[in-house]
């Protein structure tokens, strides 16, 4: 049976700030977002892009909540999958909480539509491990395209 939310957990070995710019970095979402870079000026109200690096765009949204480095919420809409596209913004939120000398990632992605659920998955678990894997070793193998 699917669902249209999901919730995510995963623990790093990292700061809260280190994390933080993991997500919000173009640089570092290339590691490990399927070679896609996160793009937005990151304040509320602004517009987020998940792109390939010479511009085509894979996601876009809009920033509604930001706390660095504790909590950032957007909407997620998948726009180069046209079944995707016909369907409303799903909404991704993203809290860390620092534990001891690790932090908890806990990803909420809510409001997915079919086709959505369809597009992201088993794409988050290989995005996760791949920040992992980043944030803990320096390199990542899986995630990249």
């Amino acid at each position: 049976m699917t669902t249209s939310e999901n919730v995510y957990q995963v623990e790093i070995a990292t700061t809260p700030e280190r994390l933080w710019k993991a997500l919000t970095d173009p640089e570092d979402t290339r590691r490990y977002w399927y070679g896609a870079l996160s793009v937005s000026d990151w304040e509320v109200g602004s517009r987020w892009v998940s792109q390939s690096e010479d511009g085509e765009v894979y996601l876009e949204g809009e920033i509604l909540e930001i706390d660095p480095p504790r909590r950032l919420v957007h909407t997620l809409h998948v726009v180069h999958e046209a079944a995707a596209a016909a369907e409303s913004p799903s909404r991704l939120e993203f809290e860390i909480t620092p534990i001891g000398d690790r932090c908890r990632l806990t990803v909420t992605h809510a409001g997915r539509g079919p086709a959505t659920i369809e597009y992201t998955s088993g794409g988050w678990e290989t995005i996760f491990a791949g920040l992992k894997e980043l944030l803990e070793t320096g390199s990542v193998v899986g995630a990249a395209m």
